[in-house]
């Protein structure tokens, strides 16, 4: 169980988190923050229990395209799939950009895409090779993360300085703006907790999917937010608001204000805490996603090359690799990752909405099938979240004034891309049926 809570929470809590947390900075007050944040978290409490349900169904690797694709028309499933993949996409390059940012703290000679392709070409070659996180190195390593960035925050919080905390309060009027803007910086917070799923892949054995894997997500995510809260607040209580919202990496001007210059190296090994297990288990999950969608024919077929001898899906490591460095260029040469962070929380709401549904969709065509474990979520509630998350995703797209339309412009274009994908997809699938058949007859 205690895997599962830590590989559940590891996921999630990734360098771009701190990203995120400056920017609802830049929208929001850190009590409008946290709430924003506890809201998420209730939010996806309510998810991971419709996902625990799929899991429950289906427990195997690829559960994101089987429950996309068992439920809805396999072009929407493979678009939704699409707009997954591009999501981690982007969060690779974030999180390559950011930790190259804390990094150049303490070697700051170092060039930061020199920084961000050694990361990237680490990662894929550990994972080509079959490499993957120790289970006692995943608990220890996020344990010892969570309890840093708790114990940041309580430190931040005890010795706060009365000047910043008595600049945030607020008057009638700034809190009705911020209460107009709290839906988008719930959708961005939900970004805080996006991968708690992503251990509905790893179950050792069919009865983990009927008790362990449900429980660990909730208490994953209930660990976060207090992990979170607690930064948020010892932040706000020690830098200022303006300073937060200039800098994507604002762990390390907390660190700085608290520890002098030696901060600097507590934000880096944080950091280094935060990418350990997300992004080697990105990267691998990601290529094993490309591997089934290149099996069933989606994708050419050395997408789904895979090493006889590690079983490493190879092909997906390389192509994830290779389109992470593309997304790390285009976010480094434009500082973008706020930009790309917010468009990505966008996807995800459409995604974990559409998870929901299938669950609601699977209900109705499949009402005998053997589920393990059951949502206890009322059906009503579980619409009113269907509808909520894209409403709230496409609101957080204007969140950022000085973002102006580009967002909502990304966000369409990734898309009509996902969908052109797609589209591309069935016809290669029809074309290799079509000529199968021919050869048979």
């Amino acid at each position: 169980m205690i895997f599962y809570v830590c590989f559940s929470a590891g996921m999630a809590f990734g360098t771009s988190c701190f990203t995120m947390i400056a920017g609802l900075f830049e929208i929001t007050t850190v009590r409008w923050a946290v709430l924003a944040i506890f809201l998420s978290a209730l939010l996806c409490m309510v998810l991971s229990a419709s996902i625990a349900e799929l899991a429950s169904m289906y427990p195997s690797a690829p559960g994101v395209r089987t429950y996309l694709k068992v439920s809805f028309d396999d072009r929407v499933a493979l678009t939704l799939v699409y707009l997954y993949l591009i999501f981690m996409v982007m969060v690779a390059g974030i999180e390559s950009y950011m930790f190259a940012r804390v990094t150049k703290l303490i070697f700051p000679n170092l060039p930061t895409m020199g920084i961000v392709f050694a990361l990237l070409a680490f990662s894929v070659i550990i994972n080509t090779l079959g490499l993957e996180l120790p289970r006692g190195l995943q608990i220890v390593s996020t344990i010892a993360l969570l309890v840093g960035v708790i114990a940041l925050g309580v430190y931040g919080i005890v010795h706060a300085n009365p000047a910043l905390v008595s600049a945030a309060t607020e008057n009638a009027s700034d809190a009705l703006r911020q209460l107009r803007l709290l839906p988008a910086a719930i959708v961005m917070s939900v970004f805080l907790f996006t991968g708690f799923e992503w251990v509905t892949m790893i179950g050792f054995r069919p009865q983990a999917y009927a008790r362990r894997i449900p429980w660990s997500m909730p208490l994953a995510i209930l660990i976060l937010f207090f992990a979170y809260s607690l930064f948020t607040s010892g932040l706000a209580s020690q830098v200022p608001r303006q300073t937060i919202i200039d800098t994507p990496i604002p762990q390390a001007p907390y660190a700085i204000s608290l520890f002098g210059t030696t901060g600097g190296y507590v934000a880096w090994g944080i950091s280094v805490l935060a990418i350990l297990s997300t992004f080697n288990a990105g990267i691998m999950g990601g290529g094993r996603l490309i591997y089934v969608l290149a099996r069933e024919g989606n994708l050419p077929k050395w997408c789904g090359k895979m090493s006889l001898r590690t079983g490493a899906p190879v092909g997906g490591i390389v192509v994830l690799g290779t389109l992470a460095a593309i997304s790390s260029v285009v976010i480094v040469t434009y500082e973008w990752e706020l930009l790309a962070a917010v468009v990505g929380s966008a996807i995800v709401s459409f995604v974990y909405a559409s998870f929901m549904l299938a669950t609601i969709v699977l209900r109705k065509k499949q009402p005998k099938a053997r589920r393990n474990f059951r949502t206890p979520v009322p059906k009503p509630l579980q619409l009113f979240v269907v509808f909520l998350l894209p409403a709230m995703g496409l609101a957080s797209l204007f969140s950022q004034a000085n973002m102006q339309l580009q967002p909502a412009i990304i966000l369409a274009g990734l898309i009509l891309l996902a969908s052109i994908i797609a589209a591309r997809s069935r016809r290669r699938v029809g074309r290799a049926v079509s000529v199968s058949k021919a050869s048979q007859t």
